[in-house]
């Protein structure tokens, strides 16, 4: 691509449903060498919210990426995570600042139409199922998970307990509301620690019956359930192996507790009454739920 080839497509064919592309192209072109890191573009993305800097990261490998390596705008690197414009000529330095120029000029008449574009967050939180979000502030009655607050009282945000990039499910049951300063708090804690409670949340006892149950009638990220069809009781079981429901970590209580529910709504469909226990009489901490 040489320079008439990349000022036509930024004054003709570039095709904008949000001001990422224009973004993305005036920061290679401001770079010396056409090549700028996924993360640096994000930052552009970005401005100065670094708090929002790994969605963004996300962004940059979605739609500008996708529609500007389809028109052989960019290519990247994907185990530099760096991007490269491909101009095949060298351009001069007026040149560069015009198609720098092109980008702002396309990027201001985009927002000129919809002066509300500004607030891309919001938007994609307001893009949601609200539905999917009622369900998740449901589960603890409209109180943020970590510290208790209130709806009323402060803006909650649905949040992954396991997060997606260590393997978490995007699913209701691995979703839970936290209030902006436990969302905040919770990101910016090292990244050591995760991985160290990654791999205490796998452990597993060997002889332990419970730890290598895998016969269930459903589960979620850190517990199991199974349900007895009989008289016996039926068991919510945390996968890690734990001796009392002191050493549960807040996600494993709250998923515990969340398929203890799902038990008893399945259970009472048959008309049974049913009474919880929370059992510290095995090597295996459960909840038992036992038909009366």
């Amino acid at each position: 691509m040489n320079y008439k080839d990349l000022e036509h497509f930024i004054r003709k064919k570039m095709t904008m449903t949000h001001v990422y592309q224009p973004i993305m192209i005036r920061t290679l072109l401001e770079s010396k060498d056409n090549r700028a890191s996924r993360g640096s573009i994000a930052r552009q993305f970005l401005g100065i919210d670094e708090a929002q800097i790994n969605y963004y990261k996300t962004i940059t490998a979605r739609w500008p990426h996708i529609t500007l390596k389809k028109h052989n705008v960019i290519s990247y690197n994907r185990k530099g995570q760096e991007y490269t414009l491909l101009l095949d000529e060298d351009i001069t330095v007026s040149q560069r600042q015009r198609l720098i120029e092109l980008c702002n000029n396309r990027l201001h008449e985009f927002i000129d139409k919809d002066p509300d574009i500004r607030r891309i967050r919001e938007r994609d939180r307001r893009s949601k199922s609200g539905s999917l979000n009622y369900d998740i502030f449901a589960k603890t009655k409209g109180v943020c998970a970590a510290c208790g607050i209130h709806a009323t009282e402060a803006r909650l945000h649905v949040d992954h307990i396991v997060p997606i990039n260590q393997m978490g499910m995007d699913h209701p049951d691995n979703m839970q509301p936290l209030c902006y300063k436990c969302n905040t708090q919770k990101r910016d804690r090292d990244e050591t620690n995760f991985l160290l409670w990654k791999k205490r949340l796998q452990f597993r006892k060997p002889g332990c019956s419970m730890c290598m149950e895998k016969e269930y009638t459903f589960d979620n990220n850190l517990a199991y359930c199974i349900i007895k069809e009989s008289n016996e009781p039926s068991m919510v079981i945390p996968k890690r192996h734990v001796n009392s429901f002191a050493d549960l970590i807040p996600p494993e209580r709250n998923l515990c507790l969340s398929l203890m529910d799902r038990a008893v709504q399945h259970m009472e469909k048959s008309g049974r009454k049913l009474n919880i226990m929370f059992d510290v009489s095995s090597d295996h901490y459960s909840i038992k739920i036992v038909p009366i």
